[in-house]
């Protein structure tokens, strides 16, 4: 036997040898295999984690109109609340049966409430009941009830004024799984995947019995990924068909099915499926899905749309129903045979589907409707970066806002109608901006920044700046009122010429509108007739730095340019500007900031933002008594007067301001609820021919007519009595004569003359807390 032969036995042992040594590879390779798989499993853990728990989708930020809430004893208005949940998109039906429906009748109203998150987690649908009883003219909350329980407060629904769109171009409406139909839901995973709450993931007898169907049709007719699977590929995976991106999706369909339960993944789902396309933007999720394709929420869905929405999943852009009626009518009708299949809908309501349309919108534009009333949102947008910082205006943040649909809805037929009427008397090309506001807590409730209902563009109401002219004298007669040892409504002041001699050599005559001289007139004359040169005369003797302080102190906080001109108005500001201004006049000398975001509620429910009312005393209550006094007496016998009877028996006060050659009208008016801010002039500051009584005041108080005037009711304050002045002197007098008038006055130290001629006593008094701040 030669050297190189082996014995059998020698040959087994080297094969057992090279064997052994191939398996402890494999055993290792498999080892260090499962050891990168499980690194790799707990790096694909983290993602699946760090997306679904944390920022899953860029979604939208929704901006939503005010929450009504209604207690026992509230104020309310059936028809206002009516046109509300219509725009809500309500529907008002004789018999309440789903949620989306609403009925009402004089004394009673009924709401099917859709499930909302008003904050505070989700509320799930339920019966809302509103009885009211008259008192006077006003309907009163007599009874309330929730689901047939007596309740003492319900909330409503708020409009959804509209979503801003995040840079990826993705719009989406996130919706609660308890606000999916649960026909929908059903149909939904007979359709994608019957074995939802059965499989762990990923499911082989799906697998085999897509593969079953599609070979028995010949084609694709059923797909084999699980609703987890498609969830994964949506969500974490691109579209690319390899081999590496199937195992991915298995595990992260294996890990998410691990880690969060079944209603978690279905309602990501719901959430995150394509659906379609807007333009550039996709359109993801049910919610959108619903509103986008047939104008209606989905809580409010019929059989036949709710199969239309599940056979889209197949293919979005194969089943696009504007493009492609034919082909996604009979798609619709496969499912909605699967329905009656397995009885989700009787026969006779299966054959009716058949019969319908597909109720398609006749246009696939959705911005129109979604942005409605976009000068308002411009505000929303303008004060959200004021409040909160970029990192927390995240995705899915909902705001609330103080908007309300009705009287913004009024306040855009005001500025319709009367635009017409004051056309006829001026062709000119008029423009407009209008801000409505609560007084008490100086929420904007509606605005108007150009003629144009829904216009986009330059908002007036916002960016507009012009010289206010008269609207600047109740700040210069609030100042000298709280110096009530010197100044009273009685005290006269000068109306005689005067010039000032400027920079620039130039001279300047100011006069007053008529281009009369009266001598001598009192403060309450002066400002009810909306006088020149005596408020030159009393803004000069209070200082224009004072002047200049009152005006900051009522909340401008732009820089002031100190000249005798700033006395009549010369000073620009925006509507939205002057209606800060006016708000602590208007609210008996308390500062309350006007404002449009009520509240911001991140995604995952935490309270970002919370806006508390604040109402600070920044004027004596007696001296903005005196002030608000005179300003309703401008509407009763002064520059507004014509308001006694555009609005007969009804107590108002306000402010007209009217600028050089009538480029700017400007009227400012409240009730005791309401203060209307409205300016009407033109883009390319020509003439109008309106002062403000015949411009401006008109829409005031063609709005007023719309939503009715709350009458001011203000009672008279501790310190103030009328008492009796000598119209010659200004004295006030122990006793009247005939040469007296009676004016409410602040009676402490208030020194009396005993009878109606001149007395040249000296007065000595304590100075104000207000002059000692300003140095009088």
């Amino acid at each position: 036997m030669s050297e190189k032969q082996k014995t059998p036995t020698e040959g087994n042992k080297k094969q057992a040898s090279k064997l052994k040594w191939a398996l402890v590879l494999s055993a290792k390779l498999t080892f260090i295999l499962l050891i990168l798989l499980a690194f790799y499993t707990l790096y694909l853990d983290a993602k699946v984690v760090e997306k679904f728990e944390g920022q899953r989708w860029q979604v939208p930020v929704q901006v939503f109109g005010k929450v009504e809430r209604f207690h026992l004893g509230d104020e309310i208005n059936l028809t206002r609340l009516k046109d509300n949940l219509l725009l809500t998109g309500y529907r008002h039906t004789n018999a309440v049966k789903k949620p989306g429906d609403f009925a009402i009748s004089k004394k009673r109203i009924i709401i099917y409430r859709r499930a909302f998150d008003f904050g505070a987690g989700v509320e799930a649908s339920d019966i809302v009941t509103i009885d009211v009883k008259l008192k006077g003219q006003i309907q009163e909350v007599s009874q309330l009830y929730l689901d047939n329980q007596t309740t003492n407060y319900v909330e409503i629904e708020p409009y959804l004024m509209g979503r801003i769109i995040p840079e990826n171009k993705e719009d989406r409406v996130l919706i609660p799984l308890q606000s999916v139909p649960e026909k929908l839901l059903d149909t939904l995973l007979i359709v994608e995947d019957r074995d939802f709450y059965f499989h762990a993931g990923i499911s082989p007898l799906g697998i085999l019995r897509a593969l079953y169907n599609n070979l028995k049709a010949g084609r694709t007719v059923q797909g084999g990924s699980t609703l987890t699977q498609q969830l994964v590929k949506n969500m974490y995976l691109t579209r690319d068909k390899t081999l590496w991106r199937k195992v991915n999706e298995a595990i992260m369909s294996l890990l998410l099915e691990y880690r969060y339960s079944k209603d978690q993944l279905l309602e990501a789902y719901i959430n995150e499926v394509y659906l379609g396309q807007h333009f550039a933007n996709g359109i993801y999720g049910f919610g959108l899905a619903a509103e986008f394709y047939f104008g209606e929420n989905i809580a409010q869905l019929s059989n036949a749309q709710m199969a239309t929405l599940i056979g889209v999943i197949k293919g979005p852009s194969y089943y696009d129903p504007w493009r492609y009626p034919v082909r996604t009518k009979k798609r619709r009708d496969l499912v909605l045979k699967l329905m009656f299949k397995e009885e989700y809908m009787s026969k006779e309501d299966y054959l009716l589907a058949l019969e319908t349309p597909l109720e398609i919108r006749t246009s696939r534009r959705l911005a129109p409707k979604k942005q409605k009333f976009p000068a308002y949102l411009q505000l929303v947008k303008k004060e959200l970066s004021e409040l909160l910082s970029p990192a927390l205006q995240q995705s899915g943040i909902r705001v609330f806002t103080t908007f309300s649909v009705s009287e913004q809805i009024a306040l855009e037929k005001t500025v319709n109608k009367q635009l017409i009427e004051l056309a006829k008397k001026n062709e000119h090309d008029l423009q407009v901006a209008m801000i409505l506001t609560d007084i008490k807590s100086g929420e904007i409730k509606a605005l108007v920044g150009d003629k144009k209902s829904g216009y986009a563009g330059f908002n007036r109401a916002l960016n507009a700046k012009r010289p206010i002219g008269s609207l600047i004298k109740p700040a210069i007669y609030l100042a000298a009122l709280e110096r009530y040892q010197q100044y009273q409504l009685g005290t006269l002041l000068d109306d005689k010429a005067l010039s000032f001699d400027l920079n620039d050599g130039e001279v300047w005559r100011p006069k007053n509108y008529d281009g009369e001289y009266r001598g001598k007139v009192s403060i309450f004359t002066s400002l009810v007739k909306s006088l020149n040169i005596p408020t030159i005369n009393l803004g000069m003797a209070l200082g224009l730095d004072n002047v200049a302080d009152i005006i900051h102190l009522l909340g401008y906080n732009d820089d002031i340019t100190l000249r005798p001109s700033l006395l009549l108005g010369s000073i620009n500001m925006s509507p939205y500007q002057v209606n800060q201004l006016y708000l602590p006049i208007a609210n008996q000398g308390e500062h309350v900031q006007s404002h449009v975001v009520e509240s911001v509620i991140s995604a995952q429910g935490e309270t970002l933002f919370q806006h508390v009312v604040e109402s600070t005393p920044y004027f004596s209550v007696q001296a903005s008594y005196l002030t608000d006094f005179m300003l309703t007496q401008v509407t009763q016998q002064g520059t507004a007067r014509s308001l006694s009877w555009r609005l007969k028996n009804k107590v108002v006060a306000g402010k007209t301001g009217t600028t050089n050659d009538q480029r700017d009208s400007w009227f400012v008016g409240y009730d005791a609820k309401h203060m209307v801010t409205t300016w009407l002039g033109r883009d390319d500051n020509k003439a109008t021919d309106f002062t403000g009584s015949s411009g401006a005041l008109t829409l005031f108080a063609e709005y007023l007519q719309q939503i009715g005037v709350v009458n001011k009711q203000i009672a008279q304050p501790t310190g103030v009595k009328l008492v009796p002045f000598d119209q010659e002197t200004g004295h006030a007098l122990e006793v009247a004569c005939n040469n007296a008038i009676l004016y409410p006055a602040i009676y402490e130290g208030l020194k009396l003359n005993d009878s109606c001629k001149q007395h040249k006593t000296e007065q000595t008094k304590e100075p104000s807390w207000f002059e000692k701040l300003f140095g009088g």
